[in-house]
């Protein structure tokens, strides 16, 4: 007789922009999902909280939704905080990171909210509890003060998601890992049709879509908080890895290219897909893309172009920009695809019939995708 497994209340946290990928992801993974502020909300039991992890390659991290009280004032929160079933999640000498942001609340001292709750979880759990930074890894707990409400989350990721394993080595305004898979989703890339990155920086974009084409879990060369949980179902983890792993191909005709000015940034994207598992589906090439033969196509063009500070303010960017549209316009055609890009201004030079994509957070600024099709 199958025993019910219990449901918990899950977000995964997403940049700008990722929601609408995060949530194809899940409902991939059986896990319906609907967008919200931050992130996307979605049900499931423990096993999903590790598939959630381990799968899900635009997210930024997963939380417990784990209990939702009203407080207004520390007293009350503190009674109302011992009483919740932290030994779910928590062991009595697990060292607490707590962070809280509080709106519209009469409880706005954010340091005395986690001073509080950490009182609160010793008490519940018996045990001094260790501040973040000490022995061991830190769990973290994030709490949303709004309208005298707090919102109390438990985080089951650690490090962030986009921490894969593989860039340990980076240019300047590189992509997030995140960000990339995202991209690789909004332009309609699959693995049979070539891509192509013409500057291609450390090479985020084209080792996540080796990643994606090998069906290869972004999680699996990295570990999770929830690893450190009291009820860390080992066996079960260690099933779905092994699933996970049973699950990768090696395609034979991957097309994945990239091109790259600086030759040291170069040396880097080969390193960096070399850790990735995946260097022996790129064909990187040193030189200026303008210079260089298109590849053997169509199909998707997906770059991070360079602009601002990332080339110096002292270059003519709408020459820069102007000149990318004439060559696509005359050397990629039937190729389609899209570009980041922040100045508005910078993508009409270009020439180019573009539509507007999402807008998605990158370097600090709102940067929308342009999308495109040279016909």
């Amino acid at each position: 007789m199958c025993v019910a497994q219990p449901l918990f209340d899950l977000f995964a946290v997403t940049a700008p922009g990722c929601e609408t990928s995060c949530v194809a992801e899940l409902d991939a993974l059986g896990l319906p999902a609907v967008a919200e502020h931050g992130g996307v909300a979605f049900r499931g039991e423990l096993a999903d909280i590790y598939r959630a992890n381990l799968w899900l390659r635009s997210a930024s991290r997963i939380l417990v939704r784990f209990a939702e009280i009203r407080a207004c004032s520390f007293p009350e929160l503190f009674q109302k905080s011992v009483r919740l079933p932290w030994g779910r999640f928590l062991r009595s000498q697990t060292p607490l990171e707590i962070r809280a942001v509080c709106r519209r609340s009469r409880l706005m001292h954010t340091g005395r909210i986690a001073e509080t709750l950490t009182a609160a979880i010793s008490r519940a759990l018996g045990g001094n509890r260790e501040p973040a930074g000490a022995q061991g890894p830190a769990q973290r707990v994030l709490v949303r003060f709004e309208d005298d409400r707090a919102l109390i989350s438990i985080d089951s990721s650690g490090e962030l998601l986009h921490r894969r394993g593989y860039r340990l080595e980076q240019g300047a305004a590189p992509l997030r890992e995140t960000l990339a898979a995202a991209l690789l989703g909004e332009v309609g890339w699959q693995p049979h049709l070539p891509l192509w990155d013409p500057m291609c920086g450390s090479g985020t974009l084209l080792i996540e879509a080796a990643h994606l084409a090998c069906r290869r879990a972004p999680g699996l060369q990295r570990t999770f908080a929830f690893e450190h949980w009291p009820r860390f179902r080992a066996g079960r983890w260690q099933v779905l890895r092994q699933q996970a792993m049973a699950a990768m191909t090696h395609p034979s005709a991957l097309l994945l290219h990239g091109s790259e000015l600086d030759p040291d940034l170069l040396a880097v994207a080969g390193r960096n897909a070399e850790r990735a598992g995946v260097a022996e589906y790129l064909a990187l090439r040193a030189g200026d893309f303008r210079h260089l033969s298109v590849p053997t196509g169509p199909g998707i063009l997906l770059c991070n172009p360079p602009y601002g500070q990332r080339i110096g303010e002292s270059h003519n960017l709408a020459a820069f920009f102007a000149e990318f549209g004439r060559f696509l316009r005359t050397r990629a055609v039937g190729w389609r695809g899209g570009f980041l890009l922040p100045d508005s201004g910078l993508a009409r030079a270009t020439g180019l019939n573009l539509r507007a994509g999402p807008v998605f957070a990158h370097g600090g600024l709102s940067v929308p995708l342009y999308l495109f099709s040279i016909s």
